[in-house]
C-alpha cells in the first residue's frame, strides 16, 4: 500500500481493511476523530459506536511541520524511528509505553492503546496534580532504555546493529541541533519571545561565553552515540495517572548522549517549578522541585545498581570485569558524574530555548500578564545560563541543588 494522508473517513477504511486491526471493530461500528494538538503529526482516536470502552489511537506522520504548515517540509519517514524506538522500548521497558497493536512504516503510522484514563503531564501540572510515583517510574524507564542500549550493557555487534536502524533520522536531529543549540541564540525568523524580556534575550545573543558552551554541548549531542535516546522527552511526551506513567512521541529517537533525555525531563520540571513563582501554590512548587531532584537521584542510583550487575559487555568484557574488582566502583562514579554533568548542560539549553526560540511551554505561556510571565522567563534564563556555563562542575546532586536555590534566591 502506498502512502496517503488519512482523514476521519479514510482511517476507518484503513482500520477495517488492516489484517492486524480489523478485529477491533466491525464494519459500520467504527468512528474516528482527529485529536492531535502537537507540532508534528496527525493523531486519531478510533472507537466503537456501540462500546465506549473499545478504542485505539492511530498516529500518522505527515510530510511537513504541522505547527507551521506545508511551507515547512518535513520527511514523513520520521515515523519509522518512532515505530522502531517504541518496539525497542516494548522489549526493554514494556510497562512504560502504551500497548502497540500495529505498525506500518509505508503509511508512516502506529496504532496503540488509547490512554483515555491518563493525562498529558504538562496539563496535569497546570491543574496542580501531584504524581507520587512519577519519579520512580520515569527513572526506571530512563535506566532500562538508556543503559539497555549502551555499551555498558550490550555487545559491540548488537549495539552497532541496533544503531544501524536509527542512523538516518537526520532531519529531526537537525531540528534539535538548530532549535535547541543554535537558532535561539542568533537572529532567526523562527524565534519569538515576550517583549518584556527583550534586554535579557539580547544579552544572551551577545554572550559569547554562553554561546561557546552551547556549541560545546551541541558538539556532544551531534557526536556522542552512547545509547538510544528518546530525543524529545518532556512533560508533553508523558501521559500518566497516579498509578501508571507512559512515554510517547519518540520520533526524534537516535543514538545520542545518555544525558540528553535525563536533562530534558529535569529541565522541563524546573521550568514548571519556576512558573510557580507567579502562580499561587507554593506547596505544589515545592513538589515540582522535589520531583525534579528525585528523578536525578533515582536515575543515578538505579543506573549504578543495574550496571553493576552486568558482567559482560562491550565496555567491560567478562575477564576485565572480574579482574577490576573494587575498582569498578571508581569507574562507575566517573561515568555517572559525566552523564549527570552533561544532563545539566543539556537541561540548560532546553530551558533557554523555550524562552526565546520557536517552541515555548504551556506552564509559562499560559501566564497571561506579560510582566508576570517575564518574571518567570527571566528566572529560567538566569538558571539556564548557570547550567550551561558551569555544567562540567555540576556533576552531583548537592551542587546542582545549591545552584538552583542560590541562583533563584532573589525570588524567595
Amino acid at each position: 500500500m502506498g502512502y496517503s494522508i488519512l482523514d476521519e473517513k479514510s482511517i476507518i477504511d484503513y482500520v477495517i481493511n488492516s489484517k492486524q486491526l480489523k478485529g477491533f471493530f466491525t464494519s459500520g461500528d467504527a468512528e474516528a476523530k482527529e485529536i492531535g494538538d502537537g507540532n508534528l503529526n496527525l493523531v486519531f482516536v478510533v472507537k466503537s459506536k456501540t462500546n465506549s470502552n473499545k478504542s485505539i489511537i492511530i498516529k500518522q506522520a505527515i510530510p511537513y511541520l504541522r505547527c507551521v504548515g506545508e511551507s515547512f517540509p518535513l520527511a514523513k519517514e520520521r515515523m519509522k524511528y518512532e515505530i522502531r524506538s517504541m518496539l525497542e522500548y516494548e522489549k526493554l521497558s514494556p510497562t512504560s509505553i502504551p500497548k502497540i497493536y500495529h505498525t506500518d512504516e509505508d503509511m508512516c503510522l502506529i496504532a496503540m492503546q488509547n490512554l483515555n484514563n491518563h493525562i498529558i503531564m504538562r496539563k496535569g501540572i497546570l491543574e496542580n496534580i501531584e504524581y507520587p510515583l512519577f519519579a520512580e517510574h520515569i527513572s526506571e524507564h530512563l535506566v532500562k532504555t538508556l543503559l539497555g542500549t549502551s555499551s555498558f550493557l550490550m555487545s559491540s555487534n548488537d549495539k552497532k546493529a541496533l544503531m544501524d536502524k536509527f542512523t538516518m533520522n537526520t532531519e529531526l536531529c537537525k531540528l534539535t541541533e538548530d532549535f535547541v543549540f543554535s537558532s535561539p541564540y542568533m537572529t532567526d525568523a523562527t524565534n519569538r519571545h515576550n517583549p518584556e524580556i527583550d534586554e535579557d534575550v539580547k544579552k544572551i545573543r551577545l554572550d559569547n561565553a554562553f554561546k561557546i558552551k552551547a556549541c560545546e554541548l551541541k558538539y556532544i549531542f551531534m557526536n556522542k552515540s552512547e545509547a538510544l535516546i528518546h530525543g524529545d522527552l518532556h512533560t508533553g511526551s508523558i501521559m500518566l495517572n497516579n498509578n501508571e506513567t507512559f512515554v510517547i512521541d519518540s520520533e526524534f529517537a537516535f543514538f545520542g548522549p545518555i544525558g540528553f533525555d535525563v536533562g530534558a525531563i529535569f529541565g522541563n520540571l524546573l521550568m514548571a517549578y519556576c512558573s510557580y513563582f507567579v502562580r499561587d501554590n507554593k506547596t505544589y512548587q515545592e513538589w515540582l522541585l522535589k520531583t525534579a531532584f528525585d528523578v536525578l537521584k533515582l536515575f543515578e542510583a538505579k543506573f549504578i545498581l543495574q550496571w553493576a550487575q552486568v558482567e559482560d559487555s562491550a565496555l567491560l568484557p567478562k575477564p576485565y570485569f572480574e579482574e577490576m574488582g573494587e575498582a569498578r566502583r571508581e569507574l562507575q562514579e566517573l561515568m555517572i558524574r559525566q552523564i549527570i554533568s552533561e544532563a545539566i548542560g543539556f537541561a540548560g539549553c532546553k530551558m533557554m530555548r523555550r524562552q526565546m526560540g520557536v517552541a515555548h511551554i504551556l506552564e509559562i505561556e499560559t501566564i497571561e500578564d506579560e510582566k508576570q510571565r517575564a518574571i518567570v522567563e527571566k528566572a529560567v534564563i538566569k538558571l539556564a545560563r548557570e547550567f550551561v556555563l558551569n555544567y562540567k562542575k555540576l556533576d552531583n546532586i548537592n551542587n546542582i541543588f545549591d545552584t538552583v536555590k542560590n541562583t533563584l534566591s532573589y525570588l524567595h
